[in-house]
């Protein structure tokens, strides 16, 4: 592993164990075993090692959605989609955090698994399923994925999370899809 590599993998473990306050330069340098110069040589401060952290983590999270592989049941893939990106909030929640505040000062870092789930909503007007226009569909089930999210970021239990997630993603594939 790259010495970049040891100094996110350590900052990553701080940050899940102990909150983003935890991840000092200080603490990362030490659990990672490099000095103060190493640590700045390859992420400038703090700012820029939790920018890469978040990065890592998106990166690592769309590896995740993109080995999705899509079955003949459009329904059952944006399921998959939907359950997915909760679990991730809840097996990682404050890299999740993190991802969410970078998310809304660049919405581009979420470009990419909108376009997944628009292609799945596809499928269905493909099949003419849906009730609505794709545009609309896709936009209802990101907000309504986020929306659940928010539960969570205001401190909702994961398992208050997850029936509250199965009820609302039902009720949009019966409002939407024929």
């Amino acid at each position: 592993m790259s010495t970049e590599d040891e100094i996110l993998s350590a900052a990553a473990v701080l940050l899940e164990r102990e909150g983003a306050e935890a991840v000092t330069t200080r603490a990362v340098c030490q659990a990672a075993g490099v000095t103060a110069p190493t640590l700045y040589h390859h992420f400038g401060d703090k700012d820029g090692l939790l920018r890469a952290v978040v990065a890592r983590g998106v990166a690592q999270f769309m590896m995740l959605k993109r080995a999705n592989r899509q079955t003949r049941d459009p329904i059952a893939d944006l399921r998959r989609g939907w359950d997915g990106w909760i679990a991730f909030a809840i097996e990682r929640p404050n890299l999740f955090r993190l991802m969410v505040e970078s998310t809304r000062r660049d919405p581009s870092s979420s470009q990419e698994a909108y376009a997944i789930m628009r292609a799945i909503v596809e499928r269905l007007h493909q099949e003419q399923r849906l009730k609505t226009d794709v545009e609309t569909a896709a936009r209802t089930i990101w907000a309504a994925s986020n929306g659940v999210l928010t539960l969570f970021m205001q401190g909702t239990s994961p398992k208050d999370i997850k029936p509250t997630s199965d009820i609302l993603f039902d009720a949009l594939m019966a409002k939407l899809v024929a």
